[in-house]
């Protein structure tokens, strides 16, 4: 429950960012606010960064008495964590520079990165890369990684708590009932109808993700045979359908099929693509994906973002919804049907 509290404490924090980058097109002093915001952050982070290596030289030199011991792992953990907050605070600062020409009235040879809401969503991004970083770094320290997810199947309130907050985030950033009404928010983000054929070339692409995925984990147990064992362990925790009932288990798949279909959809490929591209979205999308760690399966989430930004470019964002819920939910009713949960 706490998670889901800070989760959605979150949202709201970063939607609120999104509708005063919104603000910003026009007034100049939600310009310079959201400029301060941006810089402060940026800065704090950085400092954290560089305290992280600061502590961890003066611990390790033993400074601090030499009764205490950081182990290899702890070390990586520090010396990553440090490296990777620091760098983002830079870029963080970097990417406010543009906002302070725009501010001063400078002449911009690009103006897309001075567009505020362009801004924030690198600056974003950027924030989101450098933890996810550290996240992968713990995996591949913490011997326990299952404890990241101890409660178990994956439930409703979760992923309401886990995927509202994207859909949040994706109409703030876009300006709904700011510059856009609903109508105007929804053909923003890319929804609209689709015909026959589109549909076709959905079922198209479920067919082929899910073939995909056989070969992908093949390989994937052939080469990171331990890291395998691993994230299969915390799958089956998370989206085994096992000991349901087989309406429990259709309810069960969609469930995670819509949920996390339509949360990641309508912020990656429906915010953030026509804004970052199809290549930095997906490299955000797949990172996102911490509980594989740094696998193979990293790869293939990322050519199944790279297809599902093709759906949304060529089609619509009800088309790459389609695609990737059906996808989901195709994996867990075989999962269940086919090989008994």
């Amino acid at each position: 429950m706490a998670t889901a509290i800070a989760t959605l404490v979150l949202a709201a924090l970063v939607g609120g960012l999104g509708f005063l980058a919104q603000s910003a097109r026009a007034s100049r002093y939600a310009l310079i606010a959201l400029f301060v915001v941006l810089l402060a952050a940026s800065a704090l982070v950085s400092l954290v960064g560089v305290f992280v290596g600061v502590g961890f030289f003066f611990v390790a030199s033993g400074s601090g008495g030499g009764a205490t011991q950081i182990t290899g792992g702890d070390q990586i953990l520090l010396v990553g964590g440090g490296i990777a907050a620091f760098v983002a605070g830079i870029l963080g600062i970097l990417l406010c520079v543009p906002l302070l020409r725009k501010i001063l009235g400078r002449n911009m040879r690009r103006e897309f990165l001075a567009d505020p809401p362009i801004t924030l969503a690198l600056w974003l991004s950027v924030m989101v890369l450098a933890n996810n970083a550290v996240s992968f770094l713990i995996f591949t320290q913490d011997p326990d990684i299952g404890s990241l997810f101890p409660d178990g199947r994956i439930s409703p309130l979760l992923i309401v708590a886990s995927q509202l907050p994207f859909i949040v985030v994706a109409a703030m950033g876009v300006g709904i009932f700011f510059r856009r009404n609903l109508r105007q928010t929804l053909e923003r983000l890319g929804y609209g109808s689709i015909s026959m054929k589109h549909l076709g070339a959905v079922a198209l692409f479920i067919v082929a993700a899910l073939g995909l995925s056989v070969a992908a984990d093949t390989l994937f147990a052939a080469l990171q045979p331990d890291l395998y064992s691993q994230v299969g362990e915390i799958s089956e925790s998370l989206f085994d359908p096992s000991g349901l009932s087989p309406i429990s288990a259709i309810l069960f798949a969609l469930l995670i099929g819509i949920g996390a279909g339509l949360g990641e959809e309508t912020l990656f490929r429906g915010a953030l693509q026509p804004a970052l591209g199809i290549v930095f979205t997906s490299i955000l999308f797949a990172t996102l994906h911490v509980q594989y760690g740094p696998s193979l399966l990293l790869g293939y989430i990322l050519l199944l973002s790279f297809g599902l930004g093709y759906i949304r470019k060529h089609i619509n964002t009800t088309a790459s919804f389609l695609a990737h819920a059906g996808y989901n939910t195709a994996s867990v009713l075989l999962s269940y049907f086919l090989l008994g949960g």
